[in-house]
């Protein structure tokens, strides 16, 4: 796979499945075998059996064989949302390099993938942006903006290394750390955050404070905005709750319209005869 320019992700993964298939009892050259294990997995999705359907292919594949695969089919579904309180939480409980992933993770709406590839070249102190130069299949490349406070953060991680975050080290921290939080707060809802999750999240509220579908496919990073629709559906379900009612202010000049802009007042319409400009914020 390395040769066939596949990432290096993409098929450390595909070994570590392979090894879950030895553990779990199959033999590697009896296709029945496997299909037998794959079947028997009560815990695992369609979708990862499915996954798992792929990886021995690809072993086949290497091996000059074929089999005829079972059907396993990827069920689409909603992504979990949790509340900002509850990533918050996982932020604030976890080690330094774990939770400035984590904040970096909610500030960019990156893919986990994309995030560990980061390197001290594509953070701009300056400007206050991360460039995503290594993308994930389907993703371009993007600059994004983010806080000064992440910024800072990412500045106190050793520069030792090119990459600045360790895939394997981030993961089994992670694990652990989601587990005990979850158990100490009494809320088994933190057990369905994953890395992923806070991509979810940024997609969803940046749909929500934007309605702009089209800003949230270029935050995201999506190729087609087939992808991004998820997060119409996302906002509507998780804000069909929230109050129609808003606080309404007006801004004469522009130190007030930014003034109020900073405060979370979105701008509603144009200028009006006596030059004032209408923004409103939802109560």
């Amino acid at each position: 796979m390395q040769k066939q320019g596949y990432k290096e992700s993409t098929y450390t993964g595909r070994v570590k499945h392979i090894k879950t298939l030895v553990r779990r009892g199959a033999n590697l050259l009896d296709p029945e075998s496997i299909k037998k294990v794959i079947a028997l997995q009560k815990t695992w999705s369609d979708g990862f059996k499915a996954n798992m359907v792929d990886t021995y292919s690809c072993f086949l594949e290497k091996e000059g064989l074929t089999w005829n695969p079972p059907k396993h089919k990827r069920q689409e579904k909603l992504p979990f949302i949790p509340t900002e309180t509850e990533l918050d939480q996982l932020i604030a409980s976890t080690g330094k390099n774990l939770s400035i992933f984590l904040q970096g993770l909610k500030k960019t709406g990156a893919d986990p993938s994309e995030l560990t590839a980061i390197t001290c070249a594509d953070i701009n102190k300056d400007a206050g942006t991360i460039t995503i130069n290594h993308p994930v299949k389907g993703h371009s490349p993007r600059i994004l903006s983010v806080s000064s406070d992440l910024i800072r953060r990412l500045e106190t991680l050793p520069k030792n290394n090119e990459k600045i975050f360790k895939r394997q080290h981030l993961y089994p921290n992670f694990y652990y750390r989601r587990k005990t939080i979850a158990r100490r707060l009494s809320n088994p809802r933190l057990l369905k955050i994953t890395f992923i999750t806070y991509r979810h999240w940024k997609g969803t509220m940046e749909y929500h404070r934007t309605k702009d579908i089209l800003y949230v496919k270029k935050v995201l990073g999506h190729k087609s905005v087939n992808n991004t629709l998820i997060y119409i559906d996302l906002e509507s379900v998780i804000f069909r709750k929230t109050s129609d009612r808003f606080t309404v202010r007006v801004a004469n000049n522009m130190g007030e319209a930014c003034a109020l802009a900073e405060a979370g007042f979105e701008y509603v319409t144009g200028e009006y005869k006596d030059g004032g400009k209408i923004f409103r914020k939802r109560k």
